[in-house]
């Protein structure tokens, strides 16, 4: 076991006591920093743990068995390093890793020992220990600041800080995490494991049966899980991937509820929940109404379908699209069910009557309130600047040969100031690890249409006759066919890996366009960064006042460190005349199968699945089907994807992945009526492995008896 630094979970005497001493039975909303769990009193509200069996800062407990995995989170539940995370979460990785001849992805894959387990890019952060470190990140910085100026002392403190920690944990990786936006920091320690395999994956018929048309949805049917294991080197530490590393040996495992649950269960998660913007101002909820999710959504869109209508007959191709499709069909209608969630509760009308109310208070107890008003007109100028900011970072960011135009228009501007051979050297590989890191062409043609599309955007507030002369904007388009040689990869990778990379000269059309565009686009990004670093700088004031107004539990935003949220396995109604049971069974699967092409279920795996003389085990007691997914009234976002679902005991029931559809506001709010979570039922898992796998040795592995 390795040595933990000091200071692990600080907090942890006031939240046994707390934990204990509570009384309420009222379940709040919450995504709670384990420090901040002094105000909650899960005892009452069903847990049937004590503290330490949570969190430990002088042993062993279950914070030690949850890890986030590349974005998402996932939990060991073996000794061996086998880490549970969702399907969607895995779903690049397999897809990367399949072809025509080995389809993983629509085939699914296991592997039936350790030496059959595939390399996949999946880094893996176990949480060490944490502390809260605003002072030193906030340390010789004058009221008086410039937002230049604070900015850029934060994070040389920040860095300075990692530096320091560093050195005295070499063997960790370091985060300074914001709390409280400008207000306060927390410094996390994680153990960085970068050696991870692929150890099952369900067919994506079943791991993603139901597709974008049930995504967000309720009810559920798909197997949303996959296992991978953490390996590290021979003496036990993270190393590079090797076949002689060995399976990492967690300090602890979950233990699996073999006994099911019901109806009003008590039931929490832990985990790593991504961003939510519940302490932002009204002027911001405003801008995300009103421009922001409607302009991304609409963009997510054109780009899904352009890429399904480019691949539709060619499967190579669609592989290769895959990954980027699925995550934009989550994005979009995500954000369309943000945006319904937002007009459905008036929550921007809201907020500025809060706002307004905070000024009147304010007016009351003599505090000087001018930083909403400057913060209101701060997103007015946002709205102004919204359309050619998103066009140009649409075209910064799904352009491939836009990007690495801008990169080598860098490259050049860097070389005529070099003024020696080592600085030049530098320019050369900074320049070659873009192409190998970040160049990612897929497809000439979804390049040229995003070119054509976001051209098109372009000219309605710039005149480009400049660019294009003569030419239709179709004809200059079409022509990079054969004159933009960045989008032949061959030759981008051995123009980059020459001694001196030759393209760093390269001049071509997508270079002129950056050329072009470069002062305008330049000046629109600066502006954009400057008044978010105003709106960083008044951010303080805004939660000290918020604070003071609401004289009550005010809990820091999800950032992606590790969180508690508690509830109840719980229906809804949702709409007018809907209610929602909280339970699916496979007799829905065979329901919905064929009826569509997301409810795609080949006949192999149908048969499969349907399994004579099921055990017991699988099924729910109340109505002898097969438990397949479970909704919860949890407070979840992005990030939790993976988390596990855990019962009273600490027991693995499920592993989290999705919210209803009305639930997508919780980035913004949460509601008891509306916001609801889903998993799948960890019995489904064990019926996945078991008859579509026929993985017995994984069910060994993890203890299960059937």
């Amino acid at each position: 076991m390795m040595a933990k630094p000091v200071n692990r979970f600080l907090g942890f005497i006031t939240i046994i006591f707390i934990l204990i001493a509570g009384t309420s039975h009222t379940h709040e909303e919450g995504m709670f920093p384990l420090n901040y769990l002094n105000e909650k009193n899960l005892k009452e509200a069903g847990l049937k743990l004590n503290a330490s069996e949570i969190f430990n800062p002088d042993g062993v407990a279950l914070t030690n068995a949850l890890v986030k995995v590349g974005g998402c989170t996932g939990s060991f539940i073996s000794d061996k390093g086998l880490i549970i995370t969702n399907h969607h979460c895995v779903y690049g990785g397999v897809a990367g890793l399949s072809n025509s001849d080995h389809n993983y992805l629509e085939n699914g894959f296991v592997a039936k020992e350790n030496s059959e387990e595939l390399p996949i890019d999946m880094p893996c952060r176990i949480t060490q220990s944490y502390e809260d470190v605003t002072d030193k990140v906030l340390r010789g910085i004058d009221a008086s600041a410039t937002p230049e100026t604070r900015a850029a002392a934060i994070a040389a403190n920040i860095k300075q800080i990692r530096t320091e920690e560093s050195s005295k944990f070499p063997e960790l990786s370091i985060e300074v995490s914001e709390m409280f936006v400008g207000k306060s920091y927390t410094l996390f320690r994680y153990l960085l494991i970068t050696d991870v395999r692929l150890v099952f994956a369900p067919p994506v018929t079943i791991g993603q049966f139901g597709g974008d048309l049930d995504n967000w949805e309720w009810p559920r049917h798909n197997g949303d899980f996959g296992l991978v294991r953490a390996y590290v080197g021979k003496n036990g530490k993270p190393a590079k991937y090797s076949k002689d590393n060995i399976p990492y040996k967690p300090e602890k495992h979950l233990k699996i509820n073999a006994k099911g649950t019901k109806e009003g269960d008590f039931v929490f998660i832990m985990g790593y929940p991504g961003r939510t913007f519940r302490h932002e101002s009204a002027g911001y909820m405003d801008f995300q109404q009103n421009y922001q999710l409607p302009e991304i959504q609409k963009w997510y869109k054109w780009c899904i379908d352009k890429m399904r209508e480019i691949s539709r007959d060619n499967e190579n191709k669609y592989l290769a699209f895959a990954g980027n499709i699925q995550s934009m069909e989550n994005v979009e209608k995500n954000y369309r069910g943000k945006i319904q969630g937002l007009r459905r509760t008036d929550l921007v009308n809201q907020k500025y009557m809060d706002e307004d109310a905070m000024l009147s208070f304010a007016t009351d107890k003599g505090i000087n309130a001018n930083h909403i008003p400057e913060i209101r007109s701060i997103w007015k100028r946002k709205k102004e600047l919204a359309e050619k900011r998103f066009t140009y970072l649409f075209l910064s960011s799904q352009s491939e040969s836009f990007a690495l135009s801008r990169e080598i228009e860098s490259a050049e501007n860097a070389l005529e100031n070099a003024k020696d051979a080592n600085t030049k050297n530098a320019v050369f590989q900074k320049l070659r690890d873009y192409v190998k890191n970040d160049f990612l062409l897929i497809d000439k043609e979804y390049e040229k249409a995003i070119l054509r599309e976001l051209l098109q955007r372009i000219s309605k507030f710039r005149n480009l006759n400049t660019l294009i002369g003569k030419s239709s904007m179709d004809k200059w388009v079409n022509d990079l066919e054969k004159k933009e040689k960045l989008l032949d990869t061959n030759w981008v990778s051995i123009n980059a890996n020459t001694k001196t990379a030759k393209l760093a000269d390269y001049d071509g059309p997508v270079v002129s366009l950056v050329e072009f565009l470069e002062e305008d686009m330049d000046a629109v990004f600066k502006e954009w960064n400057d008044l978010d670093l105003k709106l960083k700088a008044l951010m303080p004031r805004y939660l000290d006042l918020k604070e003071s107004f609401k004289s009550g539990q005010f809990i820091p935003d999800a950032n992606s460190t590790l969180r508690l949220t508690y509830g109840y396995i719980k229906r809804f109604s949702p709409n007018d005349a809907e209610i929602h049971t909280p339970y699916t069974s496979l007799k829905g699967v065979f329901e919905k199968a064929n009826s569509a092409p997301d409810y795609r279920l080949p006949q192999l795996m149908a048969d499969n699945l349907s399994v004579k003389n099921v055990p017991a085990f699988f099924k729910d007691p109340a109505t002898g089907e097969v438990v397949v997914c479970f909704l919860y009234n949890l407070d979840t976002t992005g990030g939790n994807s993976g988390s596990p679902v855990l019962d009273a005991n600490g027991d693995l029931i499920g592993v989290n992945f999705d919210r209803s559809f009305t639930a997508t506001i919780n980035d913004y709010a949460w509601n008891d009526k509306y916001s609801r979570s889903i998993g799948v039922d960890i019995r489904y898992v064990v019926y996945i492995i078991k008859y579509i796998g026929k993985a017995d040795h994984i069910l060994e592995e993890i203890g299960i008896e059937i």
